[in-house]
C-alpha cells in the first residue's frame, strides 16, 4: 500500500466510499465530493491506516456536508418574507408566550430523550430524518435489522409518552 499512487488508491476504494456517502446523502454527484475528500485524507495518513474506518470515515463527512448545507439559507421572494414578519408581528403577546413555552418543553424532552438510552436516539434519527437505510444502521451498530426497528419503536414510544403527559 505504501507505493501506491493516489490514484491508484482512489479507484481500488472509490466505490466503496461512494457508496456509503450516497447512503446518506442520495446524490451521487455530492457523494463523489465526499468520497474524494475523504479518500484523499486517508491516503495522505496510509502509514497509520486502517481501511475499516473508511466507512465511518465517509458517511461521518457526509454527514458534516448535510450539517453545513443545511445551515445556509436563502430568501428568494422578497413578497415571502415580507408577509412572514407582517405575521410574526401581528401575533398577540399571549400567542408568542404559549408557542415560546411549548419551544422550551419540547426541547426538554429531546435533551431527556438523548440521555435516555442514547443508541436509540442515534439510531431514530439515523433512519427517520436521515434517511439512512435500517440495513446499513444495523451493520454500523452491529445489530439485526428487527433490532434497529425494536429501537426506533421504543424510542417513539418513549417520545409519545413524554408528549401525552402534557398534551393531555
Amino acid at each position: 500500500m505504501n507505493n501506491q499512487t493516489f490514484e491508484e488508491f482512489y479507484l481500488k476504494y472509490r466505490k466503496i466510499s461512494r457508496g456509503y456517502a450516497y447512503g446518506v446523502l442520495h446524490d451521487w454527484s455530492t457523494a463523489d465530493d465526499v468520497s474524494q475528500d475523504v479518500l484523499y485524507k486517508m491516503y495522505t495518513i496510509k502509514d497509520g491506516l486502517n481501511i475499516d474506518n473508511e466507512k465511518r470515515a465517509s458517511m461521518n463527512k457526509a454527514l458534516d456536508y448535510i450539517k453545513k448545507s443545511s445551515s445556509k439559507h436563502e430568501f428568494v421572494c422578497q413578497e415571502e418574507v415580507a408577509a412572514f414578519l407582517e405575521e410574526q408581528n401581528s401575533v398577540d403577546a399571549e400567542e408568542v408566550f404559549l408557542r415560546k413555552e411549548k419551544k422550551e418543553f419540547m426541547y426538554m424532552v429531546l435533551r431527556r430523550f438523548r440521555k435516555e438510552p442514547p443508541i436509540n436516539y442515534e439510531i431514530l434519527i439515523q433512519v427517520k430524518y436521515l434517511e439512512i437505510s435500517v440495513e446499513t444502521v444495523a451493520e454500523e451498530y452491529g445489530l439485526t435489522k428487527s433490532g434497529v426497528n425494536n429501537r426506533i419503536y421504543k424510542a417513539k414510544r418513549w417520545l409519545q409518552e413524554e408528549f401525552r403527559k402534557v398534551y393531555e
